[in-house]
C-alpha cells in the first residue's frame, strides 16, 4: 500500500514539472530570551549564501526566492550571543519560519567575548536541560516523529517497553513527568492512556506544531511543579501569517491532513486531523486487538496588537482497542476486552510584553479524560458475558498566570499563581470468580490439598509438590482437572466521587554575583485540595564559566508531587489523611563547548523520594492479584528510596552532512522494602547501565551535475520509491541502544489454585531479565518539485531482529512464556506538502 501510494504521488509530480527552479521562503522573530522583546536591527544570515536581511521594529525578517534545500541561519546582535540553527529545509513555494532567543551577555570590557553557537538555551536552567527544534525530531532514526520516543536519546531516560513511549527518568516511575503545550498543562498526552501513567504507544500531538521542546531531566527551574521527576515544555509555532498551505502524511500512525494560513491581517491557524489505519489494511487477516484512533488538533493565534496576542489550542483523541480471543505473550494476558477513551485540553492563553522589560502569560484551560472498558467472556451460543465494567472520568480545570521582570542585565524577579480544579468519578463493577480448589486424576489417584479436601469419590487426596506436577503436566487432560468450587466469587460495585481545588504560587530570583556566577533561588507553595496538604518546595541554581568553552553548574531541590487520582478517588480507606510525596534532587554537572557544533556534558545526580504512597502489608495466604501480599483497602505514606548515578552526553549538531551524540549513563534505583522498612531491593526501573549512539549523514543529490538529468530519466521515474535510489536529499541516520536487565521478583505456581503467587518473605526483584539491544536504521528522501514537496522515510527498527523481552506472562496451566519487544519492524512514511 505505502510503495503504491509513493509511485503515485510521485508520477503527479513529475507529471506537473520537474526541471524548473524551485524556490521558497524563510521569515521568523528574532526575540530577546529573557525579557521576549523583539530586537530590532537584528543581523539575519543563511550562512555561505548572500541571502540575509535585518530584522524590523518587530523583530520580523523574511527573505523570498531562496533555492530549495539545506541551510544554516544565524543571528546576531551587539549585546547579545550570536545563535544559530542549522538543517532548515527550504521547500518549494512554502514559507518557512524561524523563530530564535538570544541571550544577553553582560559587556564589562574589550576582553568580552560574544560567542555564538548551535546549542539554544532553555530560560532559568542550569543542568539537565536540552532544547531541540522541529528538524532534529524530523531526523531521528527511531521517533517516528514521536516526541517522546525521541527523548530516550538521552541519558538515563529510557521507556517501560517498545510498545510504551512513557519515558522513565533517573530511576522513577511513569506519570511523574510534567508535560506542558503553549502554557497548558497536558496530563495525558499519548493515545489509549493509562491512569496513573499517561504513557500510551503513541503521542497525541502533531510534531509539524512543534517549534521547540525544552526538556528538564530533573532539577527544573520553580516554574514548573506538580511532578518530581522531569518537564516536556512545548512550545508551538503559530500557522503561516502570509500563505495558506497544507500537509498530507502517510505513515504507520496514521494518515492525515494539516492546513495553516491567515485568516486575516491579525489571526493565522494551523489546524490538523489524522486517523488511524491499520484496521483497514489487516481486518481481514484474523489479527486481533487492532487499534483505532482519531486525533485532532488546532492553535489559533489574534495578535491584539504588536508584543500583546491571545492563542487558542485544542488538542484531542478518541481512541479504540477490541482484544477478542488473543491467546498470545503480546496480549500480556489479556482476555476479551473492549477498551475506548475520549480525551481533549481546550485553552487559551494571553501574553503580553511588559515594555523593555519583561513579559507575563496567564492561561485557563479544561482538560478531560474519560475511559471504558469492558472484560468478558464468551460463553455457549457466542454470549457476551461481562464480569468487569469500567467508567472512570477525569476533568480538570486550570488557571495559571506567570510574569517574568528584568530590572537590570544583572537582576530578574519572576512569579506566578496557579488554581486547578478536578472533578473524579469512576464507576467500576466486578463480577467475582468463584474460589476453586483443583483436583487431578493421575495414575487412577487423586492428587490434590488434603487440607482442603482429604477425600474425593470416597478415595483420598494425595498431597504432591509442583515437581511433580510439571512431571504429570504434559499427561494431563482436562477430563483429568477437577474444579472444586470452594465458595462463589464476591461481587464488588463501587462508585466514588471526588472534587478538589488546588492553588499554589511561585517566585524566583535570577542574579549575578562576581561578575559571571549566574544565582537561581526559587521556590513553590501549594496546598493539595481533598487532602489539604501543604508544601514548600525549595530550589537552587548555580552556574559559573571557567572560561568561554567550559562551565560547572549545580542544581537541588525538593519536588512534590500528590498522589495519583485513582489513588485518591480509589475503593480505599482514609486517602483524605494521605501527603504527598517527594524527591529531593541534587544535580552536579559540567559543559563542554570545544566547538559551536559540539557539546560535551557530565553530570552528577542523586535523588532521594519519600512519602510514597503504598499499600498496607498484611500475611494472606494465596495472593490473588498476583502483587505482593498487601492490603489493598488501605493505603500509606510509607515508601521510600533513592536513585543516584552518573551521565554522560556528546552531541554534534548538523554541520559538514553529518551529526551525531553518544549518551552513557551508570545508575542505581533503590526501594526500601515495606515489610521491614529498612532492606534496600531493586526498583522495577533500575536498569544499571544505558548507552545510545546516534548517528546521520545527509546527501544533496541535487548539487551534482549528473542528478538534473537522472530527475527525468525513466530509471528515476520508475524506481525512485526504492529506499535507497537517489533524491534532491538523501539522509541516512542510525540509533544503537543497550539497556540493562530490568528487575523482577521470583513468582511461585501453587496447582490446587492455579494461580501465580509471590510467597510472603521472598526477596523482591532479585532476577533480572536479558539486556535490551537495538539497532534501527532510517533512510529519509527529499524531492523537491516547483509546486510540492514529497519527504519519505523507511524506519527499521531492530534490524538484527535480536530477542529482547518484556516480561514473562504466567499461564494459568503452571507454564510461563515470553512476551518479546518488537522483533525487526519496518516503519514507512510519507509527507506531501503543497
Amino acid at each position: 500500500m505505502f510503495k503504491r501510494l509513493f509511485i503515485a504521488l510521485l508520477t503527479l509530480m513529475w507529471v506537473q514539472n520537474s526541471v524548473a527552479q524551485s524556490t521558497g521562503s524563510i521569515s521568523g522573530i528574532i526575540l530577546d530570551r529573557d525579557t521576549k522583546q523583539p530586537l530590532a536591527g537584528a543581523n539575519v544570515m543563511l550562512e555561505n549564501t548572500p541571502y540575509g536581511s535585518a530584522t524590523d521594529g518587530e523583530g520580523r525578517f523574511i527573505k523570498q526566492n531562496i533555492p530549495v534545500g539545506t541551510y544554516r541561519l544565524r543571528a546576531d546582535m551587539i549585546g547579545y550571543k550570536s545563535q544559530a540553527r542549522t538543517n532548515i529545509h527550504i521547500a518549494s513555494q512554502r514559507m518557512i519560519e524561524v523563530n530564535l532567543d538570544l541571550i544577553p551577555v553582560i559587556l564589562e570590557g574589550e576582553d568580552v567575548t560574544v560567542t555564538a553557537g548551535f546549542f539554544e538555551r532553555a530560560k532559568d536552567a542550569v543542568v539537565s536541560v536540552r532544547s531541540v527544534d522541529i528538524e532534529e525530531i524530523r531526523s531521528d532514526p527511531v521517533g517516528a516523529y514521536d516526541v517522546m520516543r525521541m527523548m530516550q536519546a538521552l541519558p538515563a531516560v529510557v521507556s517501560g517497553a517498545d510498545q510504551d513511549n512513557e519515558i522513565i527518568i533517573r530511576g522513577g516511575n511513569p506519570g511523574e513527568n510534567l508535560f506542558i503545550m503553549d502554557h497548558l498543562e497536558i496530563p495525558y498526552p499519548n493515545h489509549f492512556s493509562q491512569a496513573g501513567s499517561g504513557g500510551g504507544p503513541i503521542t497525541l500531538i502533531n510534531t509539524e506544531f512543534i517549534e521547540r521542546i525544552d526538556f528538564y531531566a530533573g532539577s527544573f527551574p520553580a516554574r514548573y511543579g506538580g511532578k518530581v521527576s522531569s518537564v516536556m515544555d512545548v512550545s508551538l509555532r503559530e500557522g503561516n501569517r502570509q500563505h495558506h498551505m497544507g500537509q498530507f502524511n502517510f505513515n504507520m500512525a496514521g494518515f492525515g491532513l494539516t492546513f495553516e494560513g491567515p485568516l486575516n491581517d491579525k489571526t493565522n491557524y494551523i489546524a490538523t486531523l489524522k486517523r488511524s489505519f491499520l484496521d483497514f489494511v489487516i481486518a481481514n487477516t484474523g489479527l486481533a486487538a487492532v487499534p483505532q484512533y482519531w486525533t485532532g488538533q488546532a492553535k489559533v493565534t489574534y495578535h491584539l496588537k504588536p508584543g500583546e496576542k491571545i492563542m487558542f489550542n485544542f488538542l484531542g483523541g478518541i481512541d479504540g482497542i477490541d482484544i477478542v480471543g488473543e491467546d498470545t505473550p503480546q496480549a500480556r494476558g489479556a482476555e476479551n476486552v473492549d477498551f475506548a477513551t475520549r480525551q481533549y485540553t481546550l485553552g487559551v492563553s494571553y501574553r503580553s510584553l511588559i515594555k523593555n522589560h519583561g513579559y507575563w502569560v496567564t492561561s485557563l484551560a479544561q482538560n478531560m479524560i474519560q475511559v471504558k472498558t469492558d472484560v468478558y467472556r464468551v460463553g455457549e451460543e457466542a454470549t457476551h458475558n461481562t464480569y468487569f465494567t469500567q467508567a472512570d472520568l477525569e476533568l480538570g480545570h486550570t488557571l495559571k498566570s506567570d510574569i517574568f521582570y528584568k530590572f537590570s542585565p544583572k537582576f530578574e524577579l519572576s512569579g506566578g499563581l496557579k488554581v486547578s480544579t478536578t472533578y473524579l468519578d469512576y464507576d467500576q463493577d466486578y463480577q467475582g470468580l468463584p474460589v476453586v480448589n483443583y483436583i487431578y486424576r493421575f495414575d487412577n489417584q487423586y492428587w490434590g490439598d488434603p487440607a482442603v479436601r482429604s477425600t474425593w469419590d470416597g478415595e483420598p487426596v494425595q498431597p504432591f509438590d509442583n515437581a511433580f506436577y510439571y512431571a504429570a503436566l504434559d499427561t494431563l487432560s482436562e477430563s483429568n482437572i477437577i474444579q472444586d468450587t470452594l465458595s462463589t466469587g464476591t461481587d464488588e460495585t463501587w462508585q466514588n466521587n471526588l472534587a478538589m481545588v488546588s492553588p499554589s504560587v511561585w517566585a524566583q530570583s535570577r542574579f549575578y554575583l562576581f561578575r559571571e556566577l549566574e544565582i537561581i533561588l526559587g521556590g513553590r507553595v501549594g496546598q493539595t485540595g481533598y487532602t489539604n496538604y501543604r508544601y514548600f518546595s525549595p530550589r537552587i541554581g548555580l552556574s559559573y564559566p571557567l572560561s568561554q568553552a567550559l562551565k560547572v553548574s549545580l542544581s537541588a531541590g525538593r519536588y512534590y508531587q500528590r498522589p495519583f487520582n485513582v489513588v485518591l478517588n480509589g475503593d480505599f480507606l482514609n486517602t483524605n489523611e494521605l501527603k504527598n510525596y517527594f524527591a529531593d534532587q541534587i544535580v552536579l554537572g559540567a559543559e563542554y563547548l570545544p566547538r559551536e557544533d559540539v557539546r560535551l556534558t557530565l553530570e552528577i545526580y542523586e535523588k532521594r523520594f519519600d512519602q510514597m504512597v503504598t499499600s498496607t502489608w498484611s500475611d494472606s495466604v494465596i495472593n490473588d492479584r498476583d502483587v505482593i501480599y498487601f492490603d489493598n483497602e488501605r493505603q500509606v505514606n510509607a515508601g521510600a528510596g533513592y536513585s543516584r548515578g552518573i551521565e554522560f552526553f556528546i552531541q554534534k549538531k548538523f554541520v559538514d552532512n553529518w551529526y551525531g551524540s553518544f549518551s552513557y549513563s551508570k545508575s542505581i534505583a533503590r526501594g526500601i522494602d515495606p515489610r521491614d522498612e529498612k532492606t534496600e531491593y531493586p526498583w522495577t526501573y533500575d536498569y544499571g547501565d544505558v548507552m545510545t549512539l546516534i548517528g546521520g549523514y545527509k546527501i544533496q543529490y541535487m548539487n551534482y551535475d549528473w542528478y538534473s538529468r537522472y530527475k527525468t530519466s525513466l530509471i528515476a521515474k520508475a524506481f525512485s520509491w526504492l529506499p535507497f535510489m537517489p533524491s534532491d536529499e538523501y539522509e541516512m541516520s542510525f540509533r544503537a541502544r543497550y539497556v540493562g536487565g530490568r528487575p523482577y521478583t521470583k513468582r511461585v505456581y501453587n496447582p490446587y489454585r492455579r494461580r501465580w503467587y509471590i510467597p510472603a518473605d521472598s526477596p523482591l526483584n532479585t532476577l533480572r531479565y536479558d539486556a535490551y539491544f537495538r539497532f534501527d536504521v532510517m533512510l529519509l528522501q527529499r524531492f523537491y518539485f516547483e509546486k510540492m514537496n514529497l519527504v519519505a522515510f523507511w524506519d527499521i527498527m531492530n534490524v538484527t531482529n535480536r530477542d529482547n523481552p518484556w516480561e514473562y506472562i504466567y499461564k494459568e496451566d503452571g507454564s510461563r512464556e515470553m512476551s518479546w519487544q518488537f522483533k525487526t519492524f519496518p516503519v514507512g512514511g510519507v509527507t506531501l506538502e503543497f
